[in-house]
């Protein structure tokens, strides 16, 4: 005990006398004398899904048969997007395989404490591709591709299993938040080009067998998800008012009730976890999914607000509600080649936002795999469903490429005076929500 308590004190005496930018290079002590936070879950190098402590402890391989993802064999197996449920005991994710004449896509739930895998859903015609536990985690909403490819379909499942799916709603695109009590959604869906139903905005209320839908007369402005507030008590949506676009606050019913701020083309944002604030970027670009701008911070109470002044793609609040961790995006072009070319990398630079002073700090810049890209442009949706944090506030995970292209899973001290500490190799992590 003595031993650790010298250790931490030496650590803490060390980062007090360094200059902001610096960073101290990871022992091979720490990540075994650091107070462990949560679990880990990983797409790991041969595609099999694995759960960890932060310094690789507490290792668990989930699945056994899948190929390698860099193999294209007649015969494959692949598992996708591992998201957490809210008590941090059980974890799902999605499966695919067979053939490219004829898969099979299935929704799998780990109990983490019995390492039992039940499998809750499976179809040959509709292939989940976002999941959602409820607030309870008795269910999972999870949204399938149709058999025509026209729509997107709304369903929940028992996370128990046991029991058929129940499809909500339909919908091209389709975005939704749950309301704490686990039996009201408010959903933007429609408006695609290809699909015939309209935009709107709608709460839908699951009683019993019973799905009740009821449209709110709002025009939105550009944006994706709605956010519904931790306390049940607020719900964030956008408008369309003469020629603002706004971000705008209303009650659980959905009656306005303030603006908080107002943005360029669109917008994506995300609530604190004390129901306390509010943020947004103020997309400045047209896209075809995502947004980029600056990201700001607006607290619902006092409407003091705060803002980075960079072009940020993407966002992630601090469990603790003090915190943003950040993206900002640049192409790196190869030396040699032509500005317009379209063989740039892509990089992204994290970097952690002080929500009360509004101080910014860079803490790492690196290239993400493609499976953390992909998720950039729906992060106000991901939001709600993962996490790229320690649930202690401490530590990030992050899904990077090293310089030779291998991907990596690192964990990165939200201070930033740690070097980032290589976890394993794999494509996608999440941190459990406890």
């Amino acid at each position: 005990m003595k031993k650790i308590t010298l250790l931490t004190l030496i650590a803490v005496l060390i980062s007090s006398c360094m200059p902001q930018d610096g960073q101290i290079p990871q022992s091979p002590l720490l990540s075994t004398l650091e107070r462990k936070s949560g679990l880990i879950a990983y797409i790991g190098i041969d595609g099999n899904l694995y759960v960890s402590d932060q310094a690789g402890g507490k290792k668990a391989q989930l699945t056994q048969d899948a190929t390698d993802p860099t193999s294209q064999p007649a015969e494959f197996s692949s598992y996708q997007l591992p998201t957490w449920s809210t008590d941090g005991n059980r974890l799902a994710f999605m499966g695919l395989s067979g053939t490219s004449d004829e898969a099979t896509a299935r929704i799998l739930v780990a109990n983490i404490e019995t390492d039992a895998v039940d499998e809750i859903f499976s179809s040959k015609t509709e292939y989940p591709f976002y999941m959602l536990w409820s607030p309870d985690d008795s269910n999972i909403s999870f949204l399938t591709t149709s058999a025509s490819g026209q729509s997107l379909i709304l369903q929940r499942v028992s996370a128990a299993g046991g029991g058929e799916s129940t499809i909500i709603d339909t919908g091209s695109p389709y975005y939704w938040s749950w309301a704490p009590d686990g039996h009201v959604l408010i959903t933007h869906s429609g408006g695609a080009e290809n699909s015939t139903a309209p935009e709107h905005v709608a709460f839908i209320r699951l009683q019993d067998a019973d799905i009740i839908e009821t449209g709110l007369d709002l025009t939105p402005a550009s944006f994706q998800a709605p956010a519904w507030s931790p306390d049940g008590n607020l719900i964030v949506l956008t408008r369309s008012e003469g020629d603002k676009n706004e971000v705008i606050l209303t009650d659980d019913t959905g009656q306005y009730l303030k603006t908080l701020g107002s943005f360029t083309v669109n917008t994506g944002f995300g609530w604190s976890s004390d129901s306390k604030k509010v943020a947004f970027i103020d997309g400045m670009q047209t896209m075809q999914a995502g947004v980029i701008g600056e990201l700001n911070v607006v607290d619902t109470e006092t409407d003091k607000k705060v803002s980075t002044g960079e072009n940020v793609v993407a966002f992630f609040w601090s469990p603790d509600g003090k915190k943003i961790a950040y993206f900002v995006p640049f192409v790196n072009t190869p030396e040699g080649s032509s500005a317009d070319q379209s063989n740039g990398q892509l990089f992204l630079q994290l970097s952690m936002l002080d929500v009360e002073t509004g101080e910014s700090k860079e803490l790492f810049t690196y290239r993400p795999t493609q499976q953390f890209s992909s998720i950039l442009p729906y992060f106000d949706q991901y939001h709600q469903s993962n996490t790229i944090w320690s649930p202690d506030n401490n530590n990030l995970v992050l899904s990077f490429l090293d310089t030779e292209g291998n991907p990596g899973i690192a964990v990165v001290a939200a201070s930033g005076q740690l070097e980032p500490r290589l976890l394993a190799e794999g494509y996608l992590a999440f941190w459990s929500w406890k």
